[in-house]
């Protein structure tokens, strides 16, 4: 089965980098379509309105509900990187998802 790069890039007015990421999160959440892009390898991209899908909610562990996860965190370092840089890191983030599905590049 092939991989697939889906991206979904919101333009957001917000305070700051916390706000505009919750804003955009929300805006996902809200169940309208959204538009996406998703490339199959380096040259080809095709973009994909996916529409909105009325799901009921996964269950809570009460594990999880216990223990909720951290809020994100905005790293600075992330965002002022160089695009080669940015391009090395995406594809670290690739491997470590490879590997913990138990799957080699």
């Amino acid at each position: 089965m092939p991989f697939f790069l889906v991206t979904q890039t919101s333009l957001v007015e917000a305070q700051d980098e916390q706000e505009a990421a919750q804003k955009g999160i929300d805006r996902l959440r809200s169940g309208g379509q959204v538009t996406v892009a998703v490339k199959s390898d380096e040259t080809t991209i095709t973009h994909v309105v996916v529409a909105a899908v009325a799901e009921e909610p996964l269950p809570v562990s009460p594990s999880e509900a216990a223990d909720p996860p951290p809020a994100a965190v905005f790293i600075p370092e992330a965002a002022l990187a160089a695009p080669e840089s940015r391009k090395l890191i995406l594809k670290r983030m690739l491997a470590d998802g490879l590997a913990l599905l138990g799957l080699r590049a």
